[in-house]
C-alpha cells in the first residue's frame, strides 16, 4: 500500500462520516419540528392547567344544592328536634368557595457550577427549577379529569338562627351550643333570634 491510496481511503471515509452526520442532524431536526408542532399546537387546549370544566364536584345528582344550602338544611333539621324549639330558619354564610387540590407530578432539578477566572476569583452559580404537571385520570368519558387529592370545604363565616321558642334564654343557649358543636365555630359567629 502506498501513501496516496491511504489518503484516498481516509478522504472517502471522511465523506461517508460527513454524510452520515448530516443525515443524523436532518433526522433530529425533523423530530424536533414534529415534537414542537405537537406540543405547541394552538388547536388543542393545554391539559396542564385546570379549567373550570375539568373539575366536577360530587354534588347530589337529584338537585343542584350548594354547600351552604346543605348545611342550612341539616342544621334546620337537627335544631328543630331540640326541646322547647318550634319552627326554625337557618342562614349560613361562608368565607370562600370550595377549594380543590389536584394531584401533581413535580420534578425539581438543581445544579451548581463553580467558575474560576484568570485572576484567581471564584464564582458559584446555582440554578433551581421546578416543573409541575397535573395528573389526569383516564375516564371512558370524552375528556380526562384531573385526579383530585383533596377537597377543602369553605370556612363558615357566620350563622343566623331564627326559631320559635328562642325568646327563652335557655333555649337560645342550647341552639347556640348546638350550632357551635356541629360547625366548630365560636359563639360570636352564631346569632339566635326569636321567631
Amino acid at each position: 500500500m502506498d501513501l496516496n491510496s491511504i489518503k484516498e481511503k481516509l478522504y472517502n471515509m471522511g465523506n461517508k462520516k460527513l454524510f452520515q452526520n448530516l443525515l443524523i442532524v436532518c433526522l433530529v431536526a425533523a423530530i424536533v419540528v414534529i415534537s414542537a408542532d405537537t406540543f405547541f399546537s394552538n388547536n388543542k387546549p393545554s391539559r396542564n392547567s385546570i379549567e373550570e370544566t375539568d373539575i366536577q364536584f360530587n354534588i347530589q345528582t337529584d338537585s343542584a344544592v350548594t354547600y351552604e344550602e346543605q348545611l342550612e338544611k341539616k342544621l334546620k333539621g337537627i335544631l328543630e328536634q331540640i326541646s322547647g324549639v318550634g319552627e326554625v330558619s337557618v342562614m349560613v354564610t361562608l368565607n370562600t368557595g370550595r377549594e380543590v387540590i389536584p394531584a401533581t407530578n413535580t420534578i425539581e432539578t438543581s445544579s451548581e457550577t463553580n467558575e474560576r477566572d484568570g485572576d484567581g476569583g471564584t464564582r458559584t452559580v446555582t440554578q433551581n427549577s421546578v416543573d409541575r404537571k397535573i395528573v389526569l385520570k383516564n375516564n371512558v368519558s370524552v375528556e380526562d379529569q384531573p385526579l383530585i387529592v383533596k377537597e377543602v370545604m369553605p370556612e363558615v363565616k357566620g350563622v343566623i338562627v331564627v326559631a320559635q321558642g328562642a325568646e327563652r334564654v335557655e333555649v337560645a343557649a342550647r341552639l347556640t351550643e348546638a350550632v357551635q358543636t356541629v360547625l366548630g365555630i365560636p359563639a360570636f359567629r352564631v346569632k339566635v333570634y326569636p321567631k
